[in-house]
């Protein structure tokens, strides 16, 4: 694979997202309007609920392909083997426990939702597979279509069934009929492969033990941390959500969308191509590789997610009135959350590529337990100290994982720190000077913020020689 492949797959990744991700905003600002807070909060729930079983099911075989550079034919029949028999477990399992769920999320409308449209966990089980296979073989640029495909699907056929029935039924029905659509593209894409595979799932019925029992470590230690991570990264919604009514984690919802929707634009291009990519690359490429993002990342993408979020922090009352103002003091937890995970979004697969899912597994427990722990106490005060508590402690997570990435591809640690400090400084001065102009009128203070942080630009690429203008070229040209 070669250089210029990576940079095509990033582009395409990476210009689809933000078409995706600009027609999600605009579709967001719709449904915000017409549902109503409780409505949002069940809708996070159940897609959450949704992926657990869905991370469950799959037994992370699809990790393990991905990865495998042996042996891809037979772990292809034992990658279709699990996903056939985790759709029909999973559908039966989530259909009977769905009246349960709902009563601990103390919510009968999300366990009628989970009962009525259980089928969709085949469809998101299926999806998995197939984009495990889309990844496996580079294909970005196909799988970046069916998403954006998937997405002005989804996007048209909401505005339309919304305006005329306001529900939250009509939501989830569009939207994972939308997944549906991807999995089908992405199924004719490979259906060569596909069928061959389906052609020897029976006759070749013991493969699927023989994997267990072969990569029974790896594949149990990387199913524990696909699921610890998902309550880690989604402990508002789901550890919260058993306590509190679902109107906060509508509120709660609504401030992570506007800020997490910008961020995915970039993440999921990243997350997409550098897995792989980082798969079949030595530790020092790989080193090299992260210590170009990261510069990016603090010189580039910090400041503007800083930006964006203090001109949102005006803009919710002036789109959307008095409906959504409990949101807008969440949005600095937002801007810590997400820009702290901005720093290990590319590196997150490395301890599955250094077959290490046992440290990942760790990581994930502890920040689990901290930032659970941080989040439970800061309620006793409020639901805003919660949130505050769950980020800060979630970016000082962030970075002790980045430094146990670091550790794993043998990267000098004290320079990487110093380096990291260094890069601190621009965002937190910009940091301060967002704080002194915010009591500003509204429009002085975005135009104040849109200048200081151009300025803040130009004075960080004359202090690294122009070399992060080159960095931006690289990826944009």
């Amino acid at each position: 694979m070669t250089k210029s492949h990576v940079i095509s797959g990033i582009r395409w990744t990476l210009i689809t997202s933000v078409i995706r991700r600009s027609i999600t905003l605009i579709l967001f600002y719709f449904i915000a309007k017409w549902l109503s807070k409780e409505d949002l909060g069940i809708y996070r729930e159940y897609c959450l609920i949704l992926g657990l079983f869905t991370v469950v099911s799959s037994l992370s075989f699809d990790f393990h392909y991905i990865i495998e550079q042996r042996q891809s034919h037979t772990g292809l029949i034992a990658l279709w083997q699990i996903t056939a028999i985790a759709s029909v477990t999973g559908f039966i399992v989530l259909n009977l426990s769905s009246g349960r769920l709902g009563t601990l999320y103390d919510s009968k409308l999300l366990g009628n939702l989970l009962h009525f449209t259980s089928i969709f966990i085949i469809v998101e089980i299926i999806r998995r597979t197939v984009r495990s296979m889309a990844i496996k073989y580079m294909q970005f640029r196909e799988l970046a279509l069916a998403e954006t495909y998937n997405v002005i699907f989804y996007s048209a056929v909401t505005l339309a069934a919304l305006y005329l029935y306001r529900s939250i039924w009509v939501y989830v029905i569009v939207f994972y009929l939308g997944n549906a659509l991807e999995t089908i593209y992405l199924w004719n894409l490979n259906r060569g492969k596909i069928s061959k595979a389906l052609g020897r799932i029976f006759r070749q019925r013991k493969l699927l033990c023989l994997s267990l029992r072969h990569y029974r470590s790896f594949l149990t230690q990387a199913t524990l941390v696909s699921v610890i991570n998902q309550f880690s990264g989604n402990a508002p919604i789901l550890i919260l959500g058993m306590i509190i009514e679902p109107v906060y984690m509508g509120i709660y919802f609504f401030a992570s969308q506007l800020i997490g929707v910008p961020i995915g634009m970039f993440t999921n291009a990243i997350n997409q191509v550098f897995f792989p990519v980082f798969a079949g690359k030595k530790d020092g490429d790989i080193g090299s590789m992260v210590s170009r993002y990261i510069r990016l990342i603090s010189y580039v993408g910090i400041p503007l997610l800083m930006l964006f979020s203090f001109i949102a922090m005006y803009a919710v009352n002036l789109l959307f009135g008095s409906k959504w103002g409990d949101a807008i003091p969440l949005i600095p937890t937002m801007v810590i959350l997400y820009g702290a995970g901005l720093y290990v979004t590319p590196i997150s697969g490395i301890p599955f590529i250094k077959r290490k899912p046992g440290w990942e597994l760790i990581w994930n427990t502890i920040a689990l337990i901290i930032k659970a722990g941080a989040m439970l106490i800061g309620l006793q005060t409020s639901f805003i100290t919660a949130i505050w508590a769950y980020a800060v402690s979630g970016a000082v997570m962030s970075f002790v994982f980045y430094f146990m990435s670091m550790y794993l591809i043998k990267v000098n640690l004290g320079h990487t720190l110093r380096k990291l400090l260094l890069s601190f400084v621009p965002f937190l001065i910009y940091g301060l000077f967002l704080k002194l102009i915010y009591h500003l009128s509204t429009m002085y203070a975005i135009l104040s913020a849109v200048l200081g942080c151009l300025i803040l630009l130009i004075v960080i690429d004359v202090c690294n020689k122009g070399n992060l203008r080159q960095d931006l070229k690289t990826i944009l040209s």
